[in-house]
């Protein structure tokens, strides 16, 4: 377990250049980036670690490079292809001659970032509840459980249900989708693989995900109306791997309609999930909640070094997260919307060619839109 900090109440006040709400990949990868860079760094999570997570576990190529570490120590295995399929029909297997993804245990991972985080400098402390936040020209006031905080900056990476999204209103026009996961608790046979079960429930997919030595399996929906349930998860899990049935089942909503989040002026920046970051087409959030937290981090240093309004020029680091989740967006009204036409598209040599090379290279969704026909004829990519 990492090594913790109960904030007292006894504590008159603490002091940080920066404080970060949340400290999961967005809030450490924020943390990592200021503290390397001198900043004195508070980072606060509700829970100590390690702690339940509701996630599939599967981290892109492009994911793993952004982040200033290895995890070699935390991957469980790494995937070369993946199954598709429609409505559980005509499922195909796509195949790359590098990884596409790897495999971790979302909880491992979020403690083994954390830990990692913690050596480069940033204090971990943990706060139960924050209950307001009072923002001014010089700092951030933050009223917690265990005290006063204050800080220049604060960077709210407190995931779907931010509390600093709520108390600053920072982001009103925020949308949730929804996942439901569960274990089947089995040894992972040889021939299973990864797969996407497009269209299982309205608006989404259902998922397998094979790690060492069990089968995640769950449902995802972008759509706020759709409804997943318990027994949902158990009818699919049953229909695609059989028995046991799942276990450990846990719900949770994800954050989206960052395309529409304007962080304005000021000290406070929201990162990852409190952005709604989350892509719409296939519910992938580490990539841009890694990102986009030191897209904060570096707006701050900016703001330091050069006296620039920090919430602007993270405004200006968002834009290329911002067009990704707008395609993304626009790519699954149309693919939702027409799944079997969807699907065919998927399976077709020129896409299929264009998207295992692109996410074994760690491109985004919108790179491999633009330059995926390079693959057909074998010409250089260029770097984003």
């Amino acid at each position: 377990m990492c090594s913790e900090t109960s904030l007292s109440h006894k504590v008159a006040s603490l002091t940080a250049d920066v404080v970060i709400v949340g400290a999961g990949p967005a809030g450490c990868s924020a943390a990592w980036d200021l503290a390397d860079n001198g900043f004195r760094v508070l980072l606060l999570d509700r829970t100590a670690f390690p702690r339940k997570k509701t996630c599939a576990g599967g981290l892109t190529v492009k994911a793993v490079r952004a982040l200033r570490y290895s995890i070699a120590p935390v991957i469980q295995r790494s995937v070369c292809s993946l199954s598709v399929s429609c409505r559980m029909r005509h499922p195909k297997l796509l195949k790359s001659n590098a990884a596409i993804c790897h495999m971790v245990e979302r909880s491992v991972f979020d403690d083994f970032c954390l830990k990692k985080t913690v050596t480069a400098g940033p204090r971990f402390a943990v706060v139960k509840r924050i209950e307001k936040i009072v923002e001014n020209d010089r700092s951030v006031s933050l009223d917690t459980d265990g005290g006063m905080i204050r800080a220049r900056f604060l960077i709210g990476a407190d995931g779907v249900h931010s509390r600093v999204r709520r108390l600053t209103g920072r982001f009103a026009r925020f949308r949730p989708g929804f996942a439901v996961e569960g274990i089947v608790d089995l040894a992972p046979p040889d021939d299973l693989n990864v797969g996407f079960d497009f269209s299982r429930v309205a608006g989404g997919y259902g998922w397998v995900f094979p790690k060492a030595e069990h089968i995640n399996v769950g449902l995802y929906t972008l759509r706020s109306d759709v409804k997943i349930t318990r027994q949902d998860l158990v009818d699919y899990s049953v229909r695609r791997i059989g028995r046991p049935l799942p276990t450990l089942i846990t719900g949770s909503p994800l954050g989206m309609g960052g395309w529409r989040y304007r962080p304005g002026r000021g000290r406070v920046m929201l990162v990852g999930d409190a952005a709604g970051l989350v892509d719409p087409l296939l519910g992938e959030g580490l990539y841009h909640a890694i990102i986009s937290g030191q897209k904060a981090a570096s707006a701050i240093l900016n703001a330091m070094n050069n006296g620039r309004d920090a919430c602007e020029t993270y405004a200006k680091g968002l834009m290329p997260i911002q067009r990704d989740l707008l395609f993304a967006l626009a790519a699954s009204n149309a693919f939702y919307r027409l799944p079997g036409m969807g699907h065919l598209l998927l399976i077709s040599p020129p896409a299929r060619i264009a998207l295992m090379n692109g996410f074994s290279q760690g491109m985004p969704l919108l790179d491999i839109f633009r330059h995926g026909y390079r693959f057909w004829f074998g010409l250089p990519v260029p770097a984003r």
